[in-house]
Order: C-alpha cells, then sequence, then structure tokens
C-alpha cells in the first residue's frame, strides 16, 4: 500500500513560488552611460522608489566597435523570503546575443539587410547577484530586483557595412531540475508515492472462475509487454518575460593598415621596414587618446623608427587625423642562416575616447582594443643586385612652382613582388598610379553646364543650363594683319577658321553599363553540303596549310551566332531621356556668348547623369566630349520645398 509523502505539502508550496516566479518575473537589460557603474549607487540614489531610480539611469546612445561595454541585467521578481529567491536565482540561466546589422539593403529586391554576430555567451555564478528588495507596493506585494554584469567585445564583422546598428538580445529561463524529483523520491524510504496507478492486471477477468478456488489471479501488463527504457529527462528550460532587443547605432572610431618594404641597401638584408597608419574616422566628435602601440615579432625584434619629438605616446587625436608609424622589423641572428624565415607580426594598439571626460558627472571613456596576427616573411630575394629599378627623369606637366623630391619609381623590378614587397599589391599599385596627363588640343570654346539644385521626381523633366563662349579671339591675336593671297594654303585656313563664326551641336551620350559588350561572332560551323562534304573539308585543310584562303565563305546569318547574340545580350534601361536630342548653338562670333538648354525625363530613381556631352563644330567637323557633367539626384516620393 503507498504511503502518503510527507514532503507533499512542501513540494506544492516549492512548485507554486516557482510558478509566481516564472510568470511575475520581468527581465531588462541596459547599457549605462558612466564608464564605471556602480549599481547599489545607483538603485539608492534620491527618496524615489527602486522602479524610478532605474528609469533616471543615463543609457548610451551609440557605441563603438572594437570596445568592451557593460551590459546590466536588472530581473524583477516577486519578493517572498531570501531563501526561496536565492533557491530560484541559482536555477537561472541568462544568455546575450549581439548581432550587427546594416541599415541598408541590398540592391536586390526583397533581401533583407546583412547581419552577423558578434557576441554570443552566458552570466556565469548567477547565484552571486546584486539584490535590492524595493517597498512594499499598494497590494501588499514586494519586488527583488536581481543585477548581473556581463561584459561583451563588440568585434568587426566581416560584413561590408552600411549604417550599421548592434541589436542585443537577451533571454532568462528558469531551470526545471529533475533530479529534485528524484531525491524526493529516494527520501520517502523506497515506498511509491501517493495516487502513483500499479500495472494493469492481464488475468482479471479470471478472478470469478469456479475452477479456481477462489484464488484470484494476477499478471502485471508491465511483465509482458515491451517497455522501453526510461532515461532521465532534460532540465526542461521556462522562458521568463522581459525586453526583446535594444537596438543601438555602433560606428568604428579608427582604421589601420600596415604596409612591408625591403630596404634597399647595398648590403642584402633580411630586415623589413614597417609603416602602420592609423586613420581616425569622422564619426565621433570627442577628443581621442592613443595611448598602447605595440610590434612584436615572434623569434624577432621591431625597432621603432618613428620621432620622437611629437609621435611619443600618449598622443591626442581628432577626427580625420592621420598618423604614420616607422618600425624596423628583423629576425634573430642565428635564425637567419636557418631553411625558413616565416614569422608572425603580433600588431596590439588601444585608444582611449572621451566622450565626457573626468570632471563631469557620469565619466564616459570607452577603451577600443585592437589585436591582429599577420604574417611575415624575410627570406632574402634570390638575386637582389639583378633588374634594379631604373628612375625617369622629372616630368612636369603642369610646370608646379615648386617640386617635391621623392624616389617615385616608374618602372617595376624584375624581382618577385612578394619578395620585395609581401605586404603591398605593386601591380595595382602600379596600374593606378597617375601617369603623365596628355596635352588636349585647344578647341576654343569654353562651356559651363549648370543643373537643378534640388532633387527631382521621378518622371518629372528638368533642364540643364548650357553657356557657351567663343574664345577664338586669342588665333585672331597671332595673326597680326591678314596673309597674302599667295600664302601657304595652312595659314589662309587658319585665318579663315579663326575670324569665322562657329556653329556648334550638342549630342547627349547616355551612361551604359560596363559589361555592355558586344558579343564576337564566332566563324561559322558550316561546311558544304552533300557528298562531297567530306572532300571539301579537306581541301580546306590543304588549302589553309598553304595559306590560301577556305573556298567556302562563313554564313552570313547563322542561326548558332544569332542565338548566341540573343542568349547574352544586356538590356539595361536608361537613367534619363534627352528630350533635346539636336541642339545647335551659333553662328557664335569670336568673343560670343550663348546660352542653351537641354531638357531631360528622369526615368530611374537614385544618383543619375549622363556619360558625356558630345560638343561637334559643325565647320570643321571636329568635336570633343565634355565628361565633367553634373548629377542629379531622383527621388520617388514627394519633393518638400
Amino acid at each position: 500500500m503507498a504511503l502518503p509523502n510527507p514532503n507533499s505539502a512542501g513540494e506544492a508550496s516549492g512548485v507554486a513560488n516557482s510558478e509566481a516566479f516564472l510568470h511575475q518575473s520581468y527581465l531588462t537589460y541596459i547599457i549605462p552611460f558612466a564608464t564605471k557603474f556602480n549599481p547599489e549607487k545607483a538603485f539608492h540614489q534620491g527618496a524615489g522608489s527602486v522602479e524610478i531610480n532605474i528609469s533616471s539611469i543615463e543609457q548610451r546612445d551609440r557605441l563603438f566597435f572594437d570596445e568592451t561595454v557593460d551590459v546590466y541585467f536588472i530581473l524583477r521578481a516577486p519578493y517572498v523570503d531570501d531563501d526561496t529567491l536565492r533557491s530560484h536565482l541559482r536555477r537561472l540561466v541568462i544568455a546575450l546575443d549581439a548581432h550587427v546589422v546594416n541599415g541598408v539593403a541590398s540592391d536586390r529586391d526583397g533581401t533583407p539587410p546583412a547581419s552577423e554576430i558578434v557576441y554570443n555567451g552566458e552570466v556565469e555564478h548567477v547565484e552571486e547577484a546584486f539584490v535590492v528588495v524595493g517597498e512594499p507596493q499598494e497590494e501588499g506585494q514586494r519586488h527583488a530586483y536581481a543585477v548581473w554584469k556581463l561584459p561583451v567585445f563588440l568585434g568587426r564583422p566581416r560584413i561590408r557595412l552600411q549604417l550599421p546598428s548592434v541589436v542585443f538580445s537577451g533571454v532568462a529561463s528558469l531551470r526545471i531540475n529533475a533530479a529534485a524529483s528524484d531525491q524526493a523520491a529516494a527520501s520517502s524510504g523506497g515506498y511509491m508515492p501517493s495516487c502513483m496507478p500499479s500495472g494493469m492486471n492481464l488475468l482479471e477477468s479470471f478472478a470469478n472462475d469456479p475452477l479456481l478456488g477462489g484464488v484470484a489471479p494476477r499478471l502485471s501488463a508491465q511483465r509482458v509487454s515491451k517497455v522501453a527504457p526510461l532515461t532521465k529527462p532534460k532540465d526542461a528550460l521556462h522562458r521568463i518575460n522581459g525586453l526583446q532587443t535594444l537596438k543601438l547605432k555602433i560606428y568604428p572610431v579608427l582604421h589601420t593598415r600596415i604596409r612591408l618594404s625591403r630596404p634597399n641597401t647595398i648590403t642584402p638584408s633580411a630586415s623589413l621596414i614597417a609603416l602602420l597608419e592609423v586613420d581616425f574616422t569622422p564619426y565621433f566628435d570627442c577628443e581621442a587618446i592613443l595611448d598602447k602601440l605595440t610590434l612584436s615579432v615572434t623569434d624577432g625584434t621591431a625597432e621603432d623608427l618613428s620621432p620622437k619629438e611629437g609621435m611619443s605616446l600618449p598622443l591626442s587625436c581628432v577626427a580625420h587625423d592621420h598618423l604614420t608609424f616607422l618600425y624596423k622589423l628583423a629576425p634573430q641572428q642565428r635564425d637567419i642562416v636557418s631553411r625558413t624565415l616565416a614569422r608572425d607580426l603580433l600588431i596590439t594598439l588601444e585608444v582611449l575616447v572621451l566622450v565626457r571626460p573626468d570632471g563631469e558627472p557620469n565619466r564616459c571613456t570607452p577603451r577600443l582594443a585592437m589585436t591582429w596576427t599577420t604574417a611575415l616573411d624575410f627570406t632574402s630575394p634570390v638575386n637582389p643586385g639583378f633588374g634594379q629599378p631604373k628612375t625617369t627623369p622629372i616630368q612636369r606637366s603642369h610646370r608646379p612652382s615648386q617640386l617635391s623630391i621623392s624616389g617615385g619609381v616608374d618602372s617595376q623590378p624584375l624581382v618577385s613582388p612578394s619578395v620585395i614587397r609581401p605586404d603591398a599589391l605593386p601591380a595595382l599599385e602600379a596600374a593606378t598610379a597617375p601617369g603623365p596627363v596628355p596635352a588636349l588640343p585647344d578647341f576654343g570654346i569654353t562651356m559651363t553646364f549648370t543643373g537643378p539644385t534640388r532633387p527631382v521626381r521621378l518622371g518629372d523633366e528638368f533642364a540643364w543650363t548650357v553657356f557657351v563662349v567663343n574664345r577664338s579671339n586669342k588665333a585672331v591675336d597671332n595673326i597680326i594683319m591678314p596673309p597674302t593671297p599667295s600664302a601657304p594654303a595652312s595659314v589662309l585656313a587658319q585665318h579663315a577658321v579663326a575670324t569665322a563664326a562657329r556653329k556648334l551641336m550638342l549630342v547627349p551620350i547616355p551612361r551604359r553599363r560596363r559589361n555592355e559588350l558586344r558579343v564576337i561572332r564566332p566563324p561559322s560551323t558550316a561546311t558544304a553540303t552533300g557528298a562531297g562534304s567530306s572532300s571539301t573539308t579537306k581541301n580546306q585543310n590543304q588549302n589553309q596549310t598553304a595559306g590560301d584562303d577556305p573556298p567556302i565563305a562563313d554564313a552570313v546569318l547563322d542561326e548558332t551566332v544569332v542565338h548566341t547574340m540573343q542568349h547574352s545580350s544586356v538590356v539595361d534601361a536608361a537613367e534619363l531621356a534627352c528630350l533635346s536630342a539636336d541642339v545647335r548653338i551659333g553662328p557664335l562670333a569670336p568673343n560670343g556668348c550663348a546660352v542653351a538648354e537641354l531638357r531631360f525625363l528622369a526615368l530611374r530613381e537614385g544618383v543619375v547623369g549622363l556619360e558625356a556631352v558630345r560638343v561637334v563644330d559643325l565647320g570643321s567637323q571636329e568635336h570633343v566630349d565634355v565628361r565633367e557633367l553634373p548629377l542629379v539626384v531622383v527621388t520617388r516620393g514627394k519633393i518638400q520645398n
């Protein structure tokens, strides 16, 4: 017979307290503005209640990358006594996720903004919480407030940042421990718990059989049926109500880049010169102090070559500052004769941002820490004396008043770029290096294009004003008097063009996509038909070997070529539709000016424009393309004045 459990009343009371704790608790989390936040002082300030003190805490409105912020979790729970509250806190699980989300979606329709998780962790030692008990309310119920602190490092994601924000998502769950019920069953002395049904008797129908002589047979169904072994269930987690997400803006304070080069010395050296560049972004409006910068090489040395005056740490910086530090990296002398000279370069940088410096209430000075590792190769070139770069004479396109003396090299050495500059892209830098500017012929015309100063609504018309000045009088000034009839024809033509009025035509050229390429028509694969096709192919091969033309010409329109051209064609809608296709100016006398108008229709939303405006001289048939044209902002909504 099952005996009643003496602890049933206590278990029922504990279940009721757990249900009340689960349904009446609420979790929120904040990031205080003060760097050294003291929750005990904040919760007891003033004569107001704990709820009022919590709502009056100043919080951060923006964060920075590479910063470690302290997220404070505040749990409001019903208060019965300290032992009951501590027993519930020990069964709590508090987790936090941090995502970086872009504020601008991609160009594809329906695609959400890119996001990436940068932190995922839980609060450790939840039983060691700071607890404050509030005053009784009108209903007579009291609440307790438990506070935990969780440091969160906001690293930089790998996605391309476009108006990024960081989203914090915290969850608090109450663990239902199955071991407690097992322990309660063991403490009952081995008796079956009350109100627990036994197994079904399969022989109950034979209890009234007279042949059994009044014996009631019994066979439990648990003995004959296949019962799967019971396993201990995992601890069930029940989520507590609370704040869903906390979204704040986040910005980078600085960007870093390191460049490596090999010193050009007569004696080959295994050392490298490192240039560490630090660029401060415009996303902060306060002072930043660079107080730590270290470079270390595994099994090597790093010597600081930067001037001590003005570059000694700590350095006070503001937005748009650019700093360059110079270091000499070298391996250990004993390792130069080894087979491999691959090393790791460890760079550590710390910046203190003075959002609200000392001497003001709620001091906010977040510290940013950046640490990364890059690979180095101290291997010397195989033949450093061969293929040295040759310097070219100084070329002055615009003849500046002062010339900066630098070691600019236009030609590339024959040594492998991975050996000379292991951390740079010499081929890309050489391709993007500005070359000598070719001199444009003097067309004798000055043009000024003026566009709308306000955004244009999609589908509306707008106009560009073109102001044209004929500067052909300079050619007349060079000729003192008209040439004689016996002068050369070139002189007579020059004088006639200089003194004649100019007639111009403006032709707008729409902007085209870079991948709009014409498909090169492949040669036709058609051959001679009929029985002589094989012999014809053989003759073609012989004629091609001899250098003669093939006897069969390519088809004018081959179906394979037509299909390829149609399949690979690019259809792109125009940004602007020119309503003034043929604009003519003139006759325009020397030193004369005129005003023309180009009208357009906006067909695409965004920043649009033209590829160029071609100016054609109707007299000499010369033309020049004007590419420095104004841009127009086209919006879909209503334009506000």
